[in-house]
Formats: structure tokens, C-alpha cells, sequence
């Protein structure tokens, strides 16, 4: 038979060689996806955060977790904790009187922790001038009748929701999507939310008198590492504003919820009412699992407690069978906040580090809007302090390592009068809190178009002695953004971009 066989044509052996690179070419491309694929790849390994996500490596493993501590306590790494930054000191709880005191024991013990009485806290400096500037305020407010109009050019992730302002608080404004009020003289605030600006949908002509709002509340880790945003065409269009959860910023819009901390007040909740609500120790509902560095090291923290045997409960994406919680419903809705409030215990950790004034839903919405203490990580302790209730939240990196966390936390568990301390915000005053009075997202913006600039005096950029632009004008005041990706990334902290 092979001595009967014909040899191959100079055709079949060309096809054959071709179809013989073309599998070296598929192992070759198996074997970089691979690489690439579980972290090999010197490019990954250069930028971990490129790295494709693989959820099931930072999902917890609850079947080995173990149930007691290890012998050695773990400090925080220098993925999650900054030693190189002096900020203001958060109050903790005093010490309770001998009756009520359960004393820790010797391995447990919580040393060289701050002292605190309950906080009785002066009015932060923009709260004592907004109230010397209320009678001012009001006056102008009542003279806004003439109706502005707030375009979104470009909605948030194209969600168009109908949107309003209260006119006694922020002027007589509409809001709408219609592309053709571009050319209504009326028009004074056009926006641009991140996701979809580009230079194929911007309007094809720029009336000088609008103001050109650059919209995002994305945490800049994430615009630059995640999505990669280089802000080079923003910058290049001149924005002459900006509305992002940044303090410093044009136009300020933060996570939490408007008018929350009013229904709190009026609802005349306390302490000790809260604390009969308390059945469940901790709780934790994360979902990003590991697309920045700030997320997987959020995920490890949150892993190392576990394996502590501290009793947290975890929900979310993250964690199996996670998406139960609170019958399925995410925040916003009843049965969330009603869910999370039975816990004494919120942790708000963030998916970035040290990012500038970054403080997301976790902190406002999940957390001190369902009256459960929060736990945070993630900002640093300045811009905790300036927003948050004062003696709310505990900061995790005041704490040598996660044993050392968790023992605190069950000291409070088991001492009422300590863990009190931390709720104790809800029977101050509502000018206590350290954003009072302040107007934001387009309630400030209707501000802005009828000239009462206001809110600018909680800018931590303010300067009473030298204002960028009068706190009340005739008509919009000038505004500008030099250079937007300076101000983004090159004016954020340094670690933000780092984990």
C-alpha cells in the first residue's frame, strides 16, 4: 500500500502548511490568553488593575473560613492603611461607668485609643456664615421668579428621570432633556454627564453665555484606571464648570439623599429607641468585587474579619447567596433601609482609596440614612469628618490591624452605654451638622442662574477675604475650569491612583 502511494502534490503540502501555522498561531494565542488570564503576563503584572476581574477569586469561601482567631494578629497592610497622613482625630466613646462596663480581656483589650465626651460641636465656620447670610439668601430667593431653564445634553448612563427644583429654596428653573432648548434664551446650564461626552455628541454650536457643566461622580480612580478616561477632548472643550462629589467643585453633588438627615430629626428617633431595633451585629453589601485595587483589598479586609470569627454578614455579588438580602430590594427602598437598621453595625468600605472627598451611597444612603453605625474605609478621616455627622462613624484605619477592629467593635456590642455614643448625632441640632444649609446638584445649579452663589462658602477652597465671584450677583457670574484633567487627577491625592 505505501509503496502504491502517490506523493503529495506541491498544492496539499502548501495547505498543509498553512494549516499547520495556523494551530502553532491558536496554542500560541491559548497559551498569552491564559498568561494574561491568571495574572502572568508581565503587562498585568506591571497594572494589576487591568487585569481581567474574576469574581470567584475575591468571593468568600465561607466552608473554610475559620471559626476561631489565629494566633497571630494581622495588621493592616500597606494596601489599607495610610501612615503618612496627620488628620483630625474622630471621637469614640467614653468610658461607661463601673456598672456598666464589661471588661475586655487581656488579649482583647483596646489600647491607646482617643478619649471623647459626648460631642457637643461648635457650628463648622461655612454654617456659622450661611446663617449670618440666611436673611440675604432669602430675599434673593424671592426675587428668582424668572424661569431658567437646566438642559442635560447628556443624562446619566441615559436615564432620563423626571427632574425638579423646590422654587423657594432654589430659584424658578426647569429641567429637561429636549435638545432643541438649546436655542431657548432662557437656557442657562447645559449638561454633560462623563459616559457618552465626546466630540461626535456635543451641540454643533456654543451660545457663550451657557454654562457648560462637566458631570461625574465616579470616583477619579475609577474614571481614569477602570474606564479610562485621559480627559484630553474634555480639556481641550473648556468646561467652564464642573458637578461631581468633589467639596471644591463648581457645582457639588454627593450621595447622600436630599432632605435625609431632616426626616431623621423630625421623626424625634433616639438612641435608645434604636438601640431596642438592634437584633444583628454587622452587616456588609458588596457587589464590585475586584475591578480596582481599592476593591480587592476592601475584599480581603472584609475576608480577614471573617476568618477572625467576628460576625458579619455579608450580601451582595461578592457573597454566596448574597443578592437575598432585604427581599432583593437595593437601596432606596423600605425594606433595605428597614433591613439594615436591625444591625448595629454598617460596614461603608469604598471601592477606591483615598480618593478626594470620595464618600459614596455606602456611607450616606446604606448606612446613616438606616441609622446603623458606619464602619469606613476608604477616604481619609478629613473628608469623613468634613460631612458626616459628628461622632457617627468608626474609621477603620485608627486600628493597628482587623483583630484589633473587631475586638472594639464587640466591646461595643456588649457596652450599650459605649455604642450609643455613635448615635448620639441623631438628638443634636440640625445646624450641628457640618453641611448644613448647603444647596447642591440643580438646585445649586438653579442658584447659580439667578445669580445667588451662595454655596460656595462650603468650598474648602473658599476665601471670604479674596471671593472668586460675589456670593450674590445680578445675573450668572463668570465661571471657569483652567484645565479640567489638572484638576480631576493632578489635584486628587497621590494613593488614590496607587491601589
Amino acid at each position: 500500500m505505501l509503496e502504491n502511494a502517490r506523493p503529495f502534490s506541491s498544492k496539499c503540502q502548501f495547505v498543509c502548511a498553512i494549516v499547520l501555522i495556523v494551530t502553532i498561531i491558536e496554542i500560541y494565542t491559548i497559551q498569552e490568553w491564559e498568561s494574561a488570564r491568571y495574572g502572568q503576563n508581565p503587562i498585568y503584572q506591571r497594572h494589576p488593575y487591568k487585569r481581567p476581574l474574576n469574581t470567584q477569586d475575591y468571593r468568600f469561601d465561607l466552608e473554610n473560613v475559620p471559626t476561631s482567631p489565629p494566633e497571630k494578629t494581622s495588621s493592616l497592610s500597606s494596601e489599607s492603611k495610610s501612615n503618612d497622613l496627620t488628620l483630625p482625630e474622630q471621637p469614640l466613646p467614653p468610658t461607661s461607668s463601673p456598672d456598666e462596663t464589661h471588661s475586655l480581656s487581656s488579649e482583647s483589650k483596646i489600647k491607646d485609643l482617643p478619649k471623647q465626651a459626648t460631642p457637643t460641636p461648635e457650628l463648622a465656620k461655612p454654617v456659622q456664615l450661611y446663617l449670618s447670610l440666611k436673611d440675604q439668601l432669602e430675599e434673593h430667593l424671592k426675587n428668582a421668579t424668572e424661569k431658567k431653564i437646566i438642559l442635560v445634553w447628556v443624562p446619566m448612563f441615559g436615564v432620563k428621570e423626571k427632574l425638579q427644583v423646590d422654587p423657594n429654596i432654589c430659584g424658578n428653573c426647569e429641567i429637561t432633556y429636549d435638545h432643541s432648548k438649546i436655542s431657548d434664551e432662557k437656557t442657562g446650564a447645559v449638561l454633560f454627564h462623563f459616559d457618552r461626552t465626546n466630540k461626535n455628541n456635543m451641540p454643533s454650536t456654543r451660545n457663550p453665555k451657557h454654562l457648560y457643566v462637566y458631570w461625574v461622580i465616579e470616583s477619579s480612580a475609577t474614571l481614569k484606571v477602570v474606564r479610562g478616561q485621559n480627559l484630553k477632548f474634555e480639556t481641550d472643550f473648556h468646561f467652564n464648570d464642573t458637578m461631581t462629589y468633589r467639596r471644591d467643585s463648581g457645582i457639588y453633588q454627593n450621595y447622600d439623599h436630599a432632605n435625609a438627615l431632616d426626616r431623621i430629626f423630625a421623626s424625634g428617633v433616639t438612641p435608645e429607641k434604636l438601640l431596642k431595633e438592634k437584633t444583628k451585629l454587622a452587616v456588609a453589601v458588596v457587589s464590585n468585587c475586584g475591578y480596582t485595587p481599592g476593591a480587592r483589598t476592601r475584599m480581603k479586609m472584609l475576608k480577614e474579619l471573617k476568618s477572625l470569627g467576628f460576625g458579619l454578614d455579608g450580601f451582595g455579588g461578592c457573597f454566596p447567596g448574597g443578592r437575598s438580602f432585604a427581599n432583593g430590594k437595593s437601596r432606596g427602598a423600605d425594606d433595605f433601609y428597614n433591613a439594615v437598621r436591625k444591625y448595629k453595625f454598617y460596614f461603608s468600605f469604598e471601592n477606591s482609596f483615598h480618593c478626594k472627598d470620595y464618600i459614596s451611597e455606602k456611607f450616606f444612603n446604606n448606612a446613616i440614612d438606616s441609622l446603623a453605625v458606619p464602619v469606613v474605609w476608604g477616604g481619609t478621616k478629613a473628608d469623613y469628618t468634613a460631612v458626616a455627622p459628628p461622632g457617627s462613624f468608626i474609621y477603620a484605619d485608627d486600628f493597628a490591624s482587623m483583630k484589633e477592629l473587631a475586638d472594639y467593635l464587640n466591646y461595643l456590642d456588649s457596652n450599650d452605654t459605649a455604642y450609643m455614643e455613635y448615635l448620639r448625632w441623631v438628638t443634636m441640632k440640625p445646624e450641628q451638622m457640618p453641611q448644613y444649609g448647603r444647596q447642591r446638584s440643580y438646585c445649586q445649579i438653579c442658584r447659580v442662574l439667578h445669580g445667588i452663589n451662595i454655596d460656595d462658602i462650603y468650598s474648602p477652597k473658599f476665601d471670604e477675604s479674596n471671593l472668586q465671584r460675589p456670593l450674590f450677583s445680578d445675573g450668572v457670574a463668570p465661571r471657569t475650569v483652567p484645565n479640567l484633567v489638572d484638576w480631576i487627577y493632578g489635584e486628587d491625592n497621590k494613593e488614590c491612583f496607587g491601589r
